[in-house]
C-alpha cells in the first residue's frame, strides 16, 4: 500500500512491524507518546553506536511489489468487478506452499515472501532473499513473473490479480466481496466498509488514530478531469473541519473535484519499491541524498493513477492521494485554523508542520567531508525550514551524531506514534527498536533511510544473516507488466552504482525537489513536465576535460540548475551526458558482460522511448482506454462497464496474453502460466493422471501435522520451563527487597537502585537509558563513518 506497514525483503527488517498483541485506545495511548517518542531516540542511538563502523558491505537490494485481488461478476450490460476480501486466506495458503517447497528440496533463493498489505484485498511479496551483484539485474524479471504465476495458482476461477495501481471503483456503489456497509467505527467512511481495511489490530488502530489525532475524517480533494459533460459543482466543500466534509455521496459527487475520505484511498494503492543495502552508513547517507533527487523524475515516468473514486483525475500519480489519506496533522499543525495545544501531542500538538507524513524528503543527510566541499555541501541544499524536536537534537548531539543526521532524527520525532501496543512499552532499549520502529516506519517519505536492527548489524559482514545500512526508493508506480517494472527497478539499482562509481552530483535544494514532486504528478508529466536538475553533474575536473576533448568551450554562467524535460535529463545533448548514456558507460567501464549487457540495453531502450513520449505511461493509456469507451458519456465518471473491461485488459496484457504497443512498443511479453498448486492438485494438474501424486500430498500432509504437534509440544516445555524460572526470581526478589526494607529501616538507608522500582512511562526524558557506548561530549563530533564519502 504505497510502502505502509508490511514485513520488508528477506533479510532485510519489515518497513513496518506486525506485532500480534493489543494496540491501546487513543486516549489510552496519549499519555505513553512522550515516552515512546523518548525512547524511540535511544533505541535509534543504541544501534548507530552499535554497527556505526561496519564497513564493506557487499551491494544487495531487492524488489516489492503489491497487487490486488478483483472478482469479476457478471457479463454483457450488467458486468462489474469488486475487490476480493480474501487477501488473509490468499496469503495463507501461499505461506503453505512456500512452506511445503521448503520441506522438499528448495532453497531460501527458491522462496518468495507473502505479507499482508492495508487493504483486505492486498498482497504483497518479495524475494525470500536479496539479490546480490550487478548480475543479478537479469534475474529479476523472471523472479517477478514466478511470484505473479504462484499469486495465479490459489487465485479462483472468477478472480484476477493485475498489477493495477488502484481499483478504478474503490468507494462506488457495492464495490466489494463479501458486500460490507460503510460508515464503520474505524474509517467513519462515507464509501469505505471497515471490512476492507486488513483486520490486523495494527491496520485498523492506524486508520482509527489518524482520525483521532487530526480531529476529523481524512479529507482527499484531487483535480477532476474535465470533459464535454462533466457537470459544474453546486458547491465546493473545504478542509475545514468535520462539518465541512459531504454528508451524502450524492453531495460528494457534485464537489469540483474528486473527493475521498479514507485512509483505504491512498493505502490501497499499488506500488513498486527498491531497496539497497550500501557498503557502509556513509555510503548509506550518499546515496539516500542523490536517490532523492531522482524521486520525482521516476514517479513521472511510472505514473500509473488516472482514476481515484470511479472519476477520472486531472492528474496521473498516486502520490497526493496517499499523502492525504495518512495526513495526521491537526488544524493548526496544517496551518488551516487554531485548536488547542494538548501536552502529549508531539509539539503539543499546534507546531507548523509544512508536509503531511506522507511526501518528500525533508532534508539531506549525507555530511559529506564534514561539509568542507562547496558543491555538495548539505546545508546549502537544506534550505527549506524543517520542523524537529529541539530536546531529541541536543540528545543526538550530546551523544556523538553530526549535526545533519541529527536534524533528520529528531524531525522523524517530530510526529506521534500513531500505534502503541500494550505490552511493548518498557522494552530494553539496548535489545529492542520498537519504538525506533514506530515512528520511523510511519515517517513515509520519497526516500527512507533505515539503519539495521542491531542483532543482525553486529554480525559479520559475510554472514548471510548480516544486515547493513540500507535505503529504500519509494515513489515509483506499479507497472502493467513485470517486463516494465523490472526495468525501472533495473535502472535505480544501475544509477546507484554510477552515481558511486563516477561520483556525480545531483545536488538540488530541497525548494526545488518539493517543486519537482508537484510537477510529477500533473497529467502527462513524464512528456511533457519540466524538473529542475543540474545542467552538469559530472565532477568539475572530469567535465572541464571532456569539454575541452569534445572541443567545446565551458560556459561559467550557465546556471548549474535548470528546467529540463525527462528526454533531457536521461538523455543528455552533445555538451551534457543524460543518465542513460552513463549507465552504458558505466557498464562499458567496468567490462559488462554480453549476456547481461543484452538484457540491461533492451530495458534502457524501453525507458528512453518512454522519456521520449514515444511510448504511453500506464496512467496516460488507461485515461485514454475509458475516454474511448462505448458506454462512457464524457461525463469524467468511469462506468462499471469500463472498469471490468480495463481491469481485464491489464491482467491479460501483465499476463502476456495480449499485446499493448502503446505501452510496451515492440517488447513482447512472455505468458505467465498459473503455477501448479500442490494443494489444489485436481483444478491445476491436468495433464495426466494426478493420483500418484495426490498419495504423496497426502503423505505431505501428514508429515507436516506430525511435525506441528512436536513444535507445540516443545514449545509448551520451554514455557513451563521459563515460567517455572520467572516463579523462582520472582521469589528470590522478594526476598531481597524484604531483606532491604528490613535493613533501611533499622539504618536509614537508601534502597539499592537494582531494586528501585521500573521508571514511570510518563517520567519524560529523565527517563532515558545511557547509550550502548561512550557519549561524545557536547560540541565534539566524531570522525571515520561519521563523515560522510
Amino acid at each position: 500500500s504505497s510502502g505502509s506497514c508490511s514485513a520488508g525483503l528477506a533479510g532485510f527488517p519489515a518497513m513496518g512491524f506486525l506485532h500480534i498483541s493489543e494496540p491501546m485506545d487513543w486516549q489510552d495511548s496519549l499519555k505513553k507518546l512522550h515516552y515512546v517518542r523518548d525512547h524511540g531516540v535511544e533505541q535509534f542511538l543504541q544501534v548507530f553506536h552499535a554497527v556505526k563502523h561496519v564497513t564493506g558491505d557487499l551491494l544487495r537490494w531487492g524488489d516489492e511489489i503489491e497487487y490486488q485481488v478483483i472478482r469479476l461478476e457478471g457479463d454483457g450490460e450488467a458486468r462489474t468487478c469488486k475487490v476480493s476480501n480474501r487477501a488473509a486466506t490468499i496469503i495463507h495458503d501461499l505461506q503453505n506452499i512456500e512452506h511445503h517447497k521448503m520441506q522438499y528440496g528448495l532453497s531460501e533463493r527458491d522462496q518468495c515472501s507473502w505479507m499482508p498489505e492495508y487493504g483486505s484485498w492486498m498482497v504483497e511479496c518479495a524475494p525470500r532473499k536479496p539479490f546480490e551483484g550487478l548480475v543479478s539485474l537479469i534475474e529479476v524479471e523472471d523472479y517477478m513473473r514466478l511470484r505473479r504465476s504462484r499469486l495465479l495458482s490459489v487465485l479462483k476461477p472468477d478472480e484476477i490479480a493485475p498489477t493495477m495501481t488502484f481499483f478504478p471503483l474503490l468507494g462506488v456503489g457495492d464495490f466489494c466481496h463479501p458486500p460490507a456497509q460503510p460508515n464503520g467505527p474505524v474509517a467513519q467512511s462515507l464509501f469505505i466498509p471497515d471490512e476492507c481495511i486488513n483486520q490486523h489490530p495494527r491496520f485498523t488502530t492506524l486508520t482509527r488514530n489518524i482520525r483521532k489525532r487530526r480531529g476529523d475524517k481524512v479529507f482527499i480533494a484531487r483535480p477532476k478531469f474535465k470533459d464535454e459533460n462533466t457537470a459544474m459543482p453546486r458547491r465546493t466543500p473545504k478542509a475545514r473541519g468535520p462539518k465541512e466534509h459531504p454528508r451524502t455521496v450524492d453531495e460528494a459527487d457534485q464537489a469540483a473535484f474528486v473527493y475521498a475520505d479514507a485512509m483505504a484511498f491512498g493505502m490501497g494503492c499499488c506500488c513498486l519499491q527498491v531497496t539497497f543495502q550500501g557498503a557502509s552508513l556513509a555510503e548509506s547517507r550518499h546515496l539516500y541524498d542523490h536517490l532523492a533527487v531522482l524521486t520525482p523524475i521516476m514517479l513521472a515516468m511510472t505514473a500509473a493513477t488516472p482514476i481515484l473514486r470511479g472519476w477520472l483525475m486531472d492528474e496521473d500519480t498516486r502520490w497526493d492521494i496517499v499523502g492525504q489519506s495518512v495526513d495526521d496533522r491537526t488544524v493548526r499543525e496544517r496551518g488551516e485554523g487554531d485548536v488547542d495545544a494538548d501536552p502529549h501531542l508531539a509539539g503539543k500538538g499546534v507546531r507548523l508542520l509544512k508536509k503531511s507524513r506522507y511526501a518528500g524528503i525533508d532534508c539531506y543527510l549525507c555530511n559529506c567531508k564534514s561539509g568542507s566541499i562547496g558543491d555538495s555541501r548539505t546545508s546549502a541544499y537544506n534550505d527549506v525550514e524543517m520542523a524537529y524536536d529541539p530536546a531529541h537534537f541536543e540528545r543526538l548531539l550530546a551523544s556523538g551524531v553530526d549535526e545533519v543526521l541529527a536534524k533528520h532524527i529528531a524531525h522523524l520525532f517530530s510526529r506521534d506514534p500513531l500505534v502503541v501496543f500494550k505490552d511493548r512499552i518498557e522494552l530494553d532499549d539496548r535489545k529492542e527498536v520498537d519504538h525506533w520502529e514506530n515512528l520511523q516506519s510511519t515517517n513515509w517519505q520519497s526516500m527512507r533511510w533505515k539503519p539495521p536492527h542491531p542483532d543482525k548489524g553486529v554480525k559479520e559482514t559475510s554472514s548471510e544473516d548480516h544486515v547493513g545500512w540500507r535505503i529504500e526508493f519509494r515513489t515509483m508506480e506499479i507497472q502493467l507488466t513485470d517486463f516494465e517494472n523490472a526495468a525501472f527497478t533495473v535502472v535505480v539499482v544501475l544509477l546507484s552504482r554510477v552515481i558511486l562509481g563516477f561520483n556525480l552530483n545531483f545536488y538540488i535544494p530541497i525548494s526545488k525537489l518539493d517543486e519537482n514532486m508537484k510537477n510529477a504528478r500533473q497529467r502527462n508529466a513524464c512528456a511533457d513536465g519540466k524538473f529542475w536538475f543540474r545542467k552538469s553533474f559530472l565532477p568539475e575536473d572530469v567535465m572541464h576535460e571532456h569539454q575541452h576533448e569534445a572541443g567545446f568551450t565551458p560556459d561559467d554562467h550557465d546556471p548549474q540548475i535548470q528546467l529540463q524535460s525527462i528526454a533531457e535529463i536521461l538523455i543528455g545533448d552533445d555538451t551534457h551526458p543524460g543518465l542513460i548514456p552513463m549507465c552504458r558507460m558505466y557498464l562499458d567501464f567496468i567490462g559488462c558482460d554480453s549476456v547481461l549487457r543484452s538484457k540491461i540495453d533492451k530495458y534502457l531502450d524501453f525507458v528512453v522511448a518512454r522519456a521520449r513520449g514515444d511510448l504511453m505511461t500506464p496512467a496516460q493509456w488507461m485515461r485514454k482506454f475509458v475516454t474511448s469507451h462505448p458506454d462512457y458519456k464524457k461525463d469524467s465518471k468511469v462506468p462499471a462497464s469500463a472498469a471490468y473491461d480495463l481491469v481485464k485488459e491489464c491482467q491479460l496484457i501483465g499476463e502476456g496474453k495480449k499485446a499493448c504497443p502503446e505501452v510496451l512498443g515492440t517488447n513482447v511479453i512472455p505468458e505467465v502460466a498459473r503455477a501448479t498448486n500442490p494443494f489444489d492438485i485436481k483444478s491445476t494438474c491436468k495433464e495426466y493422471d494426478c493420483t500418484l501424486l495426490q498419495a504423496y500430498m497426502r503423505q505431505a500432509k501428514s508429515q507436516t501435522v506430525r511435525q506441528l504437534e512436536t513444535q507445540i509440544q516443545e514449545h509448551a516445555r520451554q514455557l513451563k520451563e521459563q515460567q517455572a524460572e520467572l516463579d523462582l526470581l520472582r521469589v528470590s526478589l522478594k526476598e531481597e527487597v524484604e531483606q532491604q526494607e528490613v535493613y533501611c529501616r533499622k539504618t536509614g538507608a537508601e534502597p539499592s537502585p537494582c531494586v528501585r522500582p521500573m521508571p514511570d512511562p510518563e517520567c519524560g526524558p529523565d527517563s532515558f537509558s545511557p547509550p550502548l557506548r561512550t557519549a561524545s561530549p557536547p560540541g565534539r563530533r566524531e570522525s571515520g563513518p561519521m563523515d560522510c564519502c
